[in-house]
């Protein structure tokens, strides 16, 4: 597996992990990409702040993680500042192999890079994800009934 920084032709791959990421398993709502929670991923994607990673094996894409500051920010650092928000997902054959957390270890790195303070995230408790979040040094800062948000702070030392 090969893990890389988002190109400009990765991004029509980013908009369908999003669907991934935004959604349950089913079928998708009619024009589920341009529903607000699912653009506003990757719409001008390229803004100060956008950092993301595409896992590719054989020859495919097979996974991505990458976050933005969103307008309707879930965590701020102790300045006071946004936090960026993270995404992540892979396709489902593909799950269980380790690339998510290839992914998640990639994006931290590029994250701190680009002097990034922390990531964020919302999942809901009950997501198999939250033991990848947690082994990766994500803590909880709040609850929403299920709904958790998470935050890690990055080592910007090496960046």
């Amino acid at each position: 597996m090969d893990v890389r920084p988002v190109a400009d032709e990765d991004l029509p791959f980013l908009a369908s992990m999003t669907l991934l990421a935004a959604f349950p398993p089913g079928d998708l709502p009619d024009h589920a990409s341009d529903l607000p929670h699912v653009s506003r991923w990757t719409t001008e994607w390229g803004r100060a702040g956008d950092v993301g990673v595409v896992a590719w094996m054989d020859g495919g894409r097979v996974g991505a993680a990458w976050c933005r500051v969103q307008s309707d920010v879930i965590a701020h650092d102790a300045a006071g500042n946004p936090l960026p928000e993270l995404a992540i997902a892979v396709e489902p054959r593909h799950r269980s192999a380790g690339v998510g957390d290839a992914l998640l270890a990639a994006l931290e790195r590029e994250a701190a890079r680009a002097r990034l303070p922390g990531l964020s995230l919302t999942v809901n408790e009950h997501n198999p994800a939250v033991r990848l979040y947690t082994r990766r040094g994500f803590e909880t800062t709040a609850s929403d009934g299920p709904r958790l948000t998470m935050f890690k702070r990055l080592d910007l030392r090496g960046g």
